[in-house]
């Protein structure tokens, strides 16, 4: 969430209010800018509030989309000892009035290309490079200034917001994918709105979200990547094991082979050795008892 002074403002997508990266903020502008990133398909609403609970005055919350005034929600003063409630301080603002009588909500939308041709239909010749300046500077941009106003009166739904999504030339395209589209048309009574006048030149406070698909901030350094998943047992890499090598000397006979011949005839050797032993041994023993016996006759 943006904050400056006393306000705070965010795009809430599915109750929750979007990350803001890159935040900065240009006091001489009383303007706070940011990036958020947008999903296609997603509805979502610009949020507000003040936490001057001692405020007895009205304010407005002006919303652009795309570089379209789109409207504006009535934030009204605090009555003397009026507790600040939620629902007092804060505003939301997540549809616009495409009639008299129906209403849509705030989408991401994919922004939709025009080729490089023309396009006949119902006998007029239309010629798709009329969109080629058609793109707003502001495009990729949701902009909220807030204003200090006098309520002047009440009246009918005048500045209405056209459905049709926004439409850019391939060569006029900015980095963005994504532009502010539409939901499906909601039909409502006719809309009566208060009519105010602005005090003073500039607002109290701007806050602009600039919008891009998160995989395109991660790549333009703006966001983090996003944590990777904690791994298992590490997988060994696999070797390559290398076949035994033929120790044949020429003579056809393998050397392996033939050390075991060698190591086969010292054990038989060693084992003569030591018949040999055993049996010297036991002729001495034999003359020993021999005499022993002698001696005792």
């Amino acid at each position: 969430m943006l904050s400056y002074g006393t306000l705070r403002a965010c795009i809430r997508v599915d109750g929750q209010a979007l990350e803001s990266y890159g935040i900065e903020t240009f006091p001489e502008e009383n303007k706070v800018t940011c990036w958020i990133a947008s999903e296609a398909g997603k509805t979502f609403s610009v949020v507000w509030q003040d936490i001057n609970h001692a405020r007895q005055y009205h304010q407005t919350g002006d919303v652009t989309l795309d570089g379209v005034h789109g409207g504006g929600q009535l934030m009204r003063a605090l009555s003397f000892n009026e507790p600040p409630t939620y629902q007092r301080c804060t505003a939301e603002f997540k549809y616009v009035n495409t009639s008299m009588n129906s209403i849509c909500p705030l989408t991401f939308s994919s922004l939709q290309l025009t080729g490089q041709f023309h396009l006949k239909c119902a006998h007029i010749l239309i010629d798709e490079d009329q969109h080629l300046n058609s793109a707003h500077a502001e495009l990729g941009e949701i902009s909220l200034a807030i204003w200090p106003v006098n309520v002047i009166g009440m009246g009918y739904q005048r500045k209405l917001v056209s459905a049709k999504g926004t439409m850019v030339h391939e060569r006029s395209k900015k980095a963005s994918s994504h532009c502010v589209g539409f939901g499906e048309e909601i039909r409502v009574p006719p809309q009566q709105v208060i009519n105010v006048a602005r005090v003073g030149i500039i607002p109290t406070a701007t806050f602009v979200f600039r919008y891009r698909p998160f995989d395109r901030l991660v790549a333009d350094g703006i966001a983090p990547p996003p944590m990777q998943p904690s791994r298992g047992t590490k997988r060994e890499v696999p070797v390559d094991i290398p076949e035994p090598e033929d120790h044949n000397d020429g003579t056809g006979l393998d050397i392996d082979d033939e050390a075991l011949r060698e190591l086969n005839a010292l054990k038989a050797q060693v084992r003569r050795l030591e018949e040999r032993i055993s049996t010297t041994r036991s002729a001495k023993r034999v003359k020993i008892e021999s005499s022993d016996t002698m001696r005792g006759q």
